[in-house]
């Protein structure tokens, strides 16, 4: 089975059969199901495309929309409080130059969901996740049985909101006097 074939059919939590594999955990979203879709596309994309170059203005219109939507409303300054933020070319860097991985499989929990990723990330997919509007407190890495929180000096969404159908990040209404 194709990388691709697992990411459509491996919907299970399936596990590989080597013990090199991290385990992508995303808790308390209330749109797992449309999160995990988003994330999917995105691999997809990049595999589908991974011989353009990374700075590439192809991958704005190759990846999800969210993602890109995203991704184009941050500020110069968002970035240097939120490490987990990048713009699209330092993620597909990230992907091509640490491909040490391979999706395995993937599964819906009762408030988010799971991708096992088998081979070595080290938290590449993180910023991937963070820029579809998921907040670092719902992203967990486990890797051999230990759980890893996401831990960032600021996340974007403590002070900006991000709109999954409108596609829209604003600063929230408590932070415009501060």
């Amino acid at each position: 089975m194709t990388e691709k074939e697992r990411i459509l059919n491996n919907n299970q939590g399936e596990l590989p059969d080597t013990a090199l594999y991290d385990i992508i955990s995303v808790r308390g979203v209330s749109n797992s199901e449309e999160d995990l879709e988003t994330f999917k596309q995105t691999i997809i994309a990049f595999l589908d495309n991974k011989h353009l170059k990374t700075e590439s203005s192809e991958w704005e219109k190759i990846l999800p929309k969210k993602l890109v939507q995203f991704t184009n409303q941050l500020e110069k300054d968002d970035y240097h409080k939120d490490d987990l933020l990048s713009h699209i070319p330092a993620m597909i860097d990230g992907l091509k130059r640490l491909r040490q991985w391979e999706w395995y499989s993937s599964k819906l929990t009762a408030n988010g969901f799971e991708v096992v990723m088998k081979g070595i990330f080290r938290g590449i997919f993180l910023p991937i996740l963070h820029h579809q509007g998921l907040p670092h407190i719902s992203l967990f890495i486990t890797r051999n049985g230990r759980e890893y929180p996401t831990k960032a000096i600021t996340d974007v969404l403590t002070y900006k909101t991000f709109d999954p159908i409108t596609l829209k990040l604003r600063v929230k209404d408590n932070f415009h006097s501060q």
